[in-house]
């Protein structure tokens, strides 16, 4: 079954069945079945990536997380904003806006990624796809930083010590280690990861804010990064946040358990008070779906790889409970939640991570807009639009 999504084919959904598309595919056919890597090219080629090309993209994207050196402009940009008190995703922002043109060419220059169909703005974009996990980890770990030692927060560099990341490792498993400090331990943990990531990775077309926004921004020229820095401040408790607070809501459910109470028993007896108090959860319920088709698929995988926590245990509860009193369903952020806090992640990077998935379809969106006029019409369109509106107008 082919989509029409308000004039753009990179991605959108169908609400009979209830399903999300990349690139005319379900994106549950893609889950499990494509690496994060492929998934990217995919989203930006419309086609697959054969081994050599998804290797070549691979290779590229971790030279692109690696390419900030400890006196890069953008590291103490993200510090300074940090230490006053910034958000970390606005933190992230303000790390977009240093020029990072010299970096690019130099490291450009290794790679030929026209030989593999992407073109000059398309290995643009891509840098800042690869680039953004680090800046990510800088903010978060920058704030952490000044939690802890508030009187010299701009020694963070040189006395916790740089996250060395070491050569060979994959984008996927380079990713994990900047949020983790440590590999993947067994295929399970590398496999789960993934598909949590490509899940994210796109689906909504220009519904979604984090790409409705670059997509608009773009429309005035704005440079590629200027434009993907439009998404992030997209990054709202009800679109992208919402995964660092059901990691918030499920931390605090099991930090609560003790031997003498049930996990059950307290996470039932906490989302009661919570929906008495009027409180929303998080990761529960969806602006469009009835279920988010993702869910099933995941809840799927992970109960194929025997994955169990704690964590997930506190999922299925909410799950369960929610449908029975509520006639609500979990969303994507719930699970990913559930497998981040599972792999050992804080609960920061329910954001960050998110941003760094949904990054390449802010790219995929903001080529497919940069070939439109500015503000995304003709002159004679946007007068044949508002022309009605403008009638007896004073």
């Amino acid at each position: 079954m082919e989509y029409q999504y308000h004039g753009t084919d990179i991605d959108g959904l169908t609400l009979n069945p209830e399903e999300l598309y990349v690139r005319n595919r379900k994106l549950n056919d893609l889950i499990g079945n494509l690496t994060f890597t492929g998934a990217i090219y995919h989203l930006l080629m419309g086609k697959e990536a054969t081994p050599s090309q998804e290797q070549l993209l691979d290779r590229y994207l971790v030279s692109a997380l690696y390419s900030l050196t400890e006196e890069d402009t953008a590291i103490e940009v993200i510090k300074t904003v940090v230490a006053s008190g910034a958000t970390y995703s606005q933190a992230i922002i303000a790390g977009l806006m240093v020029d990072k043109t010299k970096s690019f060419e130099q490291m450009i220059a290794k790679f030929d990624l026209g030989a593999i169909g992407l073109d000059r703005d398309s290995q643009i974009g891509l840098y800042y796809v690869g680039l953004i996990p680090s800046l990510m980890v800088i903010a978060i770990e920058s704030i952490q930083w000044i939690k802890e030692h508030k009187e010299n927060c701009f020694d963070y560099q040189k006395t916790d010590g740089k996250r060395v990341l070491t050569e060979g490792k994959d984008y996927i498993e380079s990713i994990f280690t900047l949020c983790t400090n440590r590999n993947f331990s067994d295929s399970t943990e590398r496999k789960i990861f993934n598909d949590i990531m490509l899940s994210l990775h796109a689906g909504w077309g220009f519904l979604a804010p984090s790409v409705m926004l670059p997509r608009v921004a773009v429309g005035t020229r704005v440079p590629i990064h200027q434009a993907i820095a439009a998404g992030f401040t997209a990054a709202g408790s009800s679109h992208v946040g919402a995964c660092e607070k059901a990691m918030e809501f499920f931390t605090a459910v099991h930090q609560q358990c003790s031997e003498s109470i049930e996990i059950e028993a307290l996470a039932i007896n906490i989302l009661k008070e919570n929906l008495a108090k009027k409180e929303k959860i998080h990761g529960f319920g969806h602006p469009m779906f009835k279920v988010d088709s993702r869910n099933p698929r995941l809840r799927s995988i992970i109960s194929e790889l025997e994955m169990g926590s704690d964590f997930i245990q506190i999922y299925d509860i909410a799950t369960e409970f929610l449908k029975e009193k509520l006639g609500i369903y979990p969303n994507i952020d719930s699970i990913s939640a559930a497998v981040f806090l599972s792999l050992g992640m804080k609960p920061p990077y329910g954001t960050g991570l998110f941003l760094c998935a949904r990054t390449s379809a802010m790219v995929a969106h903001i080529l497919e807009q940069k070939d439109k006029p500015p503000f995304g019409a003709t002159s004679e369109e946007i007068r044949k639009w508002f022309g009605p509106f403008a009638v007896g107008v004073k």
